[in-house]
């Protein structure tokens, strides 16, 4: 039955042809124009659109890390919707822009661990790609150690801050000329910093100064109340970025006389949008994480790791990357540029070891993680996963 309506309509065909052959050359003709402006559109206007329609048919998806895409010179062309995670190269450091998919950013940390004006020139150049009107709505410092903090007095000074969050330690600089700035600040605010410990280095307390004489601007501590709480969410338009902080019973009990501890107070954060989880760390630890798998009951699965401490050996313990589950990690770093032998071999080998695909910032450089119907991973160097999965060996060792 089917060859029958088949070859009657292949009849019915050659017959329109024999009476109005022009017709079907026009009908061609419409159809191949109709592709290739088709293929215009989707190939300059949405490029990204285009390479992930490619790469599906190449079977090479997002899941395969040779199949992340060259960041544009000039900036990204976000579609609607999309919510993107930036982990700019800094050197030794960190610095994280996220922006929401309604239009509002958060910056954390910016920093170089030795504080480089060329870094610090090219941090500015990129956010001032994205950050145009001058205005940030978040801003996060996640514990005070230089490689964190160096830059964010300046942040400050450049752009509107609407909100800043930042550990609940005060600064109490050793200089003269810091140590009155402080002394001047508003009492109500300084009443604020309830801790027993302090610093006393110039990059914390120009931070400090910076943060609590910003105008308009909301300064809330990462502190949670208790163990049920947490006192920092972020949510907009189907996502929530929920931080888990250290607690005021953590505070009142610990100390900052060791660089694990001032670490260990990096808030971990949980952004959530469409279904897709990202972690978030500073310098998190294996003092912290544990506390952290607590809070979540012990499980969360997870798509996106920022790797802690730019791949500590003493971060993304085994309990807590088991408890999390991701598939992509990304790490900033500079392997050739630090004392400490970040990142470690051993730490490498725990992603390597769940197959999770690798990414930093000394090979990459600038790398962004684009969340929308599903993940596209952007970067500035594309290299092969061997070159990611070398890390330094252990002081150990070495």
């Amino acid at each position: 039955m089917a060859k029958k309506n088949y070859s009657k309509a292949k009849s019915a065909a050659a017959r329109a042809a024999r009476r109005n052959p022009k017709a079907i050359i026009i009908a061609a003709i419409a159809v191949i124009l109709i592709l290739a402006i088709a293929f215009c559109i989707l190939y300059f206007g949405f490029p990204r659109t285009w390479e992930n329609i490619m790469s599906s048919l190449r079977g090479d998806g997002t899941d395969v890390v040779d199949a992340s895409l060259q960041l544009p010179t000039g900036g990204i062309a976000f579609e609607e919707g999309d919510l993107s995670v930036h982990m700019l190269d800094v050197g030794q450091g960190d610095c994280i822009l996220i922006l929401f998919p309604d239009g509002k950013e958060m910056l954390i940390d910016c920093a170089n661990y030795n504080n480089t004006a060329a870094v610090r020139e090219r941090a500015f150049a990129y956010l001032d790609m994205y950050v145009k009107d001058g205005q940030l709505d978040y801003v996060m410092l996640t514990h005070c150690d230089s490689d964190h903090v160096y830059f964010l007095d300046e942040v400050i000074d450049k752009y509107q801050v609407d909100n800043i969050f930042m550990p609940n330690v005060l600064a109490e600089p050793t200089s003269d000329r810091w140590k009155a700035e402080v002394n001047a600040l508003n009492e109500e605010l300084l009443s604020m910093f309830t801790d027993k410990d302090t610093v006393d280095t110039a990059c914390y307390a120009e931070f400090f100064c910076a943060a609590l004489t910003e105008p308009n601007c909301n300064i809330t501590l990462n502190v949670d109340p208790d163990e049920d709480t947490n006192a920092i969410v972020i949510e907009g338009e189907d996502y929530t970025l929920t931080f888990y902080c250290p607690t005021q019973e953590y505070y009142d009990d610990s100390n900052l006389n060791s660089a694990e501890k001032k670490n260990a107070v990096s808030p971990i954060g949980i952004l959530e949008y469409n279904g897709f989880r990202t972690v978030l760390t500073g310098d998190s630890n294996e003092i912290n994480e544990p506390m952290f798998v607590e809070r979540i009951g012990g499980k969360l699965d997870c798509d996106v790791l920022k790797v802690g401490h730019h791949g500590s050996e003493t971060s993304s313990t085994e309990e807590f990357l088991d408890a999390i589950d991701c598939e992509y990690a990304f790490i900033s770093c500079n392997a050739k540029g630090n004392k400490f032998n970040h990142p470690r071999q051993t730490t490498i080998d725990r992603f390597i070891e769940r197959d999770m695909a690798i990414y930093r910032t000394d090979n990459n450089g600038d790398i962004v993680f684009v969340f929308n119907t599903r993940i596209t991973v952007y970067v500035q160097n594309r290299v092969t996963q061997d070159v990611n999965r070398v890390g330094l060996p252990s002081l150990a060792s070495a």
